[in-house]
């Protein structure tokens, strides 16, 4: 790794800041690319590393989860990882933005449609009777026109509106099915995924164990009960640890001998 700390660039497999005012979560996000300072030259963190890249005294730890994690940073997979991938697609596939839940404007009544209608007929008799008399019916002709006109005006914005309303509904209903669609395959990943991490704590049990009873201080009875510490040096000691890992405990006599206990680059803070 190559590591710049203000004027100082530190390079090798290990880096020892103890001498420097910075901490080690600082630290911990620059060799994950969320900050840039110190700058960090390294390769990228596995999975592994969102649990147990920074070891610290207030550290807490989901343990089989990280253990899956560590599992999977060694290449081990499962029987249920095919399942995995198709669930996620199809929940990537399903829309969830909510429908647009504006309609268009409807202001038309059905009184305000009989109203017009009436005045549609009075104009019509109003021409009828000028024309059986021969008189000039001209402008009542035109009003009669107008009145059609505004007529047929109103019913159009009362369909569209009805129309605007429906397709609604139907964009809600479709929008409630999706999200019920949704929620049951993200349950059903949340259990297939769970069934994963059984398998992938399964395979590593043993090996944990192991590790947990080698991990330098006190020795639990039960390894899935042992301190987060513990748990961690124990998960790092059996994951696939390319990216350094941050270490900011007193397990090892030097930074040298974590490196070496852990088979990691390691910074210790």
């Amino acid at each position: 790794m190559k590591l710049v700390l203000g004027p100082t660039t530190y390079e090798g497999r290990v880096v020892d800041l103890r001498s420097h005012v910075v901490d080690g979560s600082t630290v911990a996000a620059a060799i994950r690319g969320q900050t840039r300072r110190p700058a960090v030259d390294a390769p990228e963190p596995t999975a592994v590393y969102d649990y147990a890249g920074y070891v610290r005294p207030d550290l807490g730890l989901r343990t089989r989860t990280a253990l899956a994690a560590a599992a999977r940073s060694t290449g081990h997979t499962t029987p249920e990882d095919t399942e995995i991938e198709a669930l996620r697609e199809r929940i990537a596939e399903i829309d969830p933005s909510v429908p647009d839940r504006t309609t268009r404007a409807d202001r038309v009544t059905e009184n305000d449609l009989a109203a017009l209608q009436e005045s549609v007929g009075v104009h019509r008799g109003r021409v009828q009777a000028l024309e059986a008399v021969d008189a000039d019916a001209a402008a009542a002709r035109a009003d009669l026109r107008a009145a059609a006109t505004t007529l047929a005006e109103r019913r159009t914005a009362r369909t569209a509106a009805e129309q605007s309303r429906k397709r609604r509904r139907e964009e809600l209903r479709a929008y409630r099915e999706r999200l019920a669609e949704r929620r049951r395959l993200e349950d059903r990943l949340a259990n297939r995924q769970r069934a994963a991490r059984e398998t992938l704590v399964e395979r590593l049990r043993s090996s944990f164990e192991t590790a947990v009873a080698e991990v330098p201080g006190p020795t639990p009875t039960e390894p899935f009960d042992a301190d987060p510490i513990t748990a961690a040096l124990a998960v790092l000691r059996l994951a696939d640890t390319p990216a350094p890992v941050v270490v900011a405990v007193d397990r090892f006599a030097t930074p040298e001998s974590a490196a070496a206990w852990l088979d990691a680059p390691v910074v210790r803070c």
